[in-house]
């Protein structure tokens, strides 16, 4: 309550909670425990809590089926930490509670009111907005060190699909009625990955949507993971009490980058050659019969989409029969990476036995595996 032109002026905040905590202090002392107990409402299973320490990170902990939860968490480090309690509802993954508590110092004691931010011109559309919400999401990657994502047309079709549906049926939420979730959604679309996140939020600017989303554990994780590439932003309108209200739905998407597939082989080689150096083995020598053989198999996996990985590799060897006079051992292997880095942990390549590789790599898309996979056949030949 204040007292403004002589009146006191008394402003009270209603909401609706699913979710029973009991009572937790605002303050600890470093080194302090959470204690964390409640219930979730009826309609909302396997709770899960969010943590967001002062440095950033966030950490994820599955408590149980639910209803009912408890947990003990040490606060090691001073400052602020963002507690969240997620449950599984019928619109999805729910945002049941979301709090502050502070670590060796004291809760601030007055509300900071702000302005609209000015650099936000043209956040009074929803395509005005989508611009603010992509450029602000960069920028927080960027304060954290993250690469940027690639907006993505088709992807901001599908955020912007999901925030008309929950307007016009009236619901905040990741689980549609109609389209169900997000991944299901994409795959519509024809988008496939292994990897889908979904933010989903509401605001009259682009300021307090983004805010609420870094104020959020869980969203926040989304905004800075590491592993997705692409994003789209989908906002649409509606009005509220003579006020124009924006719901947005973000939606990220690892996609694999093209590359180059002869510098995408020396890269991997000077990998495992340095990884063989770790373990004390000799570094390995491309030989060209090995390599052909690879580089083959490794561009017929996408020639042939109904060809397995076994049935590649088992292509690449019966291709070496010819040559196996030379080698006491022939064998091969095969790994199909969004990133080239990721076959260059193989462990039969690090054999300290091995003496000659051959190495094929390839991009290209096929029904079971998501775009621009890439496609690496190593062939590895022990010496007489």
């Amino acid at each position: 309550m204040v007292e403004r032109g002589g009146l006191n002026v008394a402003v009270i905040v209603l909401s609706t909670r699913a979710i029973t905590i009991e009572p937790v202090a605002r303050r600890f002392e470093p080194s302090g425990r959470l204690t964390l107990r409640g219930r979730l409402a009826d309609g909302f299973r396997t709770p899960q809590l969010v943590l967001a320490p002062p440095n950033g990170d966030v950490r994820r902990s599955p408590l149980g089926a639910g209803p009912d939860f408890a947990t003990d968490v040490t606060l090691a480090e001073r400052g602020t930490w963002r507690v969240e309690v997620l449950g599984q509802g019928p619109r999805g993954d729910t945002v049941l509670a979301n709090f502050p508590i502070y670590v060796g110092e004291d809760p601030p004691r007055a509300i900071v009111l702000q302005s609209d931010d000015s650099s936000d011109d043209d956040v009074r559309t929803p395509e005005g907005l989508e611009r603010a919400l992509l450029r602000r999401v960069n920028d927080a990657r960027a304060r954290e060190g993250v690469p940027p994502l690639v907006p993505h047309p088709g992807l901001a079709d599908v955020a912007r699909a999901h925030s008309r549906d929950m307007v016009t049926n009236h619901f905040v939420g990741h689980t549609s009625p109609t389209t169900g979730e997000a991944p299901e959604r994409v795959a519509r679309a024809g988008y496939r990955s292994g990897l889908v996140l979904e933010n989903i939020g509401r605001g009259y600017s682009a300021r307090e949507i983004h805010e609420g989303l870094l104020a959020s554990p869980g969203h926040r994780a989304n905004i800075l993971n590491r592993d997705v590439t692409h994003v789209g932003v989908g906002v649409v309108g509606e009005t509220e009490g003579g006020r124009e209200a924006f719901v947005a739905t973000q939606v990220f998407l690892r996609m694999n980058r093209e590359i180059d597939p002869e510098s995408a082989v020396s890269t991997l080689l000077r990998e495992i050659n340095e990884g063989r150096a770790a373990r004390g083995a000799s570094p390995l020598e491309v030989d060209p019969n090995l390599q052909t053989a690879a580089s083959d198999a490794a561009r017929s996996y996408f020639a042939t989409p109904d060809q397995s990985q076994q049935d590649t590799v088992d292509a690449a060897s019966a291709s070496l029969r010819r040559f196996s006079m030379m080698f006491r051992r022939v064998g091969g292997l095969m790994a199909v990476v969004g990133d080239i880095g990721e076959a260059s942990r193989l462990e039969p390549t690090f054999d300290p036995e091995v003496r000659y590789v051959g190495i094929g790599v390839a991009q290209g898309d096929r029904p079971d595996a998501p775009p621009n996979s890439i496609a690496v056949v190593i062939v590895l030949a022990w010496p007489r």
